[in-house]
């Protein structure tokens, strides 16, 4: 099967990086060995505590796999990438229906991939006890989640759960930890001692300076160009709002420092933990060092993250007192054009927040989700607020 024929067995665009490695794949790669067998899956089912139904579940939707054989090709292929060369570092190559199975929910294809990255984290990345019970824990408790929820055996959120599972993502202090790629339309250049996000492209720009869906919410566009001698764009001033004319940088100065690819160390944010600059420092301290030893290969020049609680929105509902604000005031925040109401299933119901957000939204306010980062070289003096 061509790679060609391979991307038509998907219900998306794989990244463009996968066709590197499909050559070397398809020459080595053997039908007569399970994508996961029912011992691996056993195995992954007694480390996690699933309950004998669920781990007879996980033998099953195992053996389906492996007696199809497109799902078997396509899932080895992903399993290639995913486990063993270890290449897709951000978490867009996974969604929730990668690719159908007869006799199988989305949900279920997706647990045997996640559990085929667990079960090579159990036999041969080893990294640390206590740090592998995270993926432990996560894996019990999206399939859990999935049982509860749906009513069969499956993974929930299994897109993050994957790379989590697969050995790289971890718990440092408050934090879950993986290693990206910086992603987005946002160059950031620096001159050595400031950095300056720039929107990449041609956006509209909202009355506050946020980035809106169409022209009739908005009062301009933004523009993106560079040559061999200048940059010129709208740039993102602290606190994520963006200018509404350009700024020309003469490259004698201003160099490339974060672009769509550049290695970062990307951050996932659990609920009911100490978000305070203190507790932050501490989680990025902790987990670069970690990450210097464990992937070396990894180069990271920045933590970034994407989430609701990085929207430049929240400095209308959230006292200036706000742990969340002293956290955001030290990162830097780019906007996003996602938005999200106070029905976002990340702020409890009936909380505070929520009730602030929906009296906002009230008024017309739009919640948009945003992006952040913070270069290795600003981690010693984060929870200062960046001008």
């Amino acid at each position: 099967m061509t790679y060609t024929e391979l991307c038509g067995k998907f219900n998306f665009t794989m990244p463009s990086y996968a066709a590197d490695y499909y050559d070397e794949f398809i020459s080595e790669y053997d039908r007569s060995v399970p994508l996961l067998s029912s011992e691996d899956a056993a195995m992954v089912a007694d480390a996690t505590s699933l309950p004998e139904d669920g781990k007879a579940a996980l033998i099953k939707c195992a053996e389906i796999i492996n007696a199809d054989d497109n799902a078997h090709l396509c899932g080895s292929f992903l399993a290639c990438l995913t486990v063993y060369k270890r290449v897709p570092w951000v978490n867009y190559i996974y969604w929730d229906d990668l690719f159908t199975v007869k006799g199988l929910k989305p949900e279920q294809v997706g647990w045997v991939l996640v559990a085929t990255q667990l079960a090579n984290t159990l036999k041969n990345k080893k990294p640390p006890v206590d740090l592998n019970q995270e993926n432990i824990g996560a894996f019990r408790g999206y399939s859990q989640a999935c049982f509860g929820q749906k009513g069969y055996w499956g993974i929930l959120e299994w897109h993050w759960n994957m790379l989590c599972a697969g050995g790289c993502m971890f718990m440092f202090g408050v934090l879950k930890f993986v290693p990206g790629e910086f992603t987005g339309d946002f160059p950031v250049i620096t001159d050595g001692k400031r950095y300056v996000s720039l929107v990449g492209g041609e956006y509209f720009i909202g009355k506050e300076g946020e980035l809106v869906d169409c022209e009739e919410k908005s009062i301009g566009k933004t523009t993106f160009y560079e040559d061999e001698e200048k940059y010129v764009g709208n740039v993102v001033i602290a606190g994520g709002a963006v200018e509404t004319s350009p700024t020309e940088f003469s490259k004698e100065i201003w160099k490339d420092y974060l672009r769509g690819g550049t290695h970062t160390i990307e951050i996932h944010i659990p609920a009911k933990i100490e978000y305070t600059p203190s507790a932050i420092k501490e989680a990025y301290k902790m987990a670069v060092e970690f990450y210097k030893d464990f992937y070396p290969q990894h180069k990271p020049k920045a933590i970034a993250g994407y989430s609701w609680i990085f929207s430049p929105q929240l400095e209308k509902v959230l006292p200036e007192t706000s742990n969340i604000l002293a956290v955001n005031r030290s990162m830097h925040i780019l906007p996003n054009v996602g938005s999200f109401g106070a029905d976002c299933r990340f702020i409890r119901e009936g909380s505070s927040l929520q009730k602030r957000m929906a009296a906002e939204c009230e008024k017309g306010t739009e919640f948009h989700y945003g992006v952040m980062y913070t270069t290795i070289d600003e981690i010693e003096d984060f929870g200062k607020v960046i001008e």
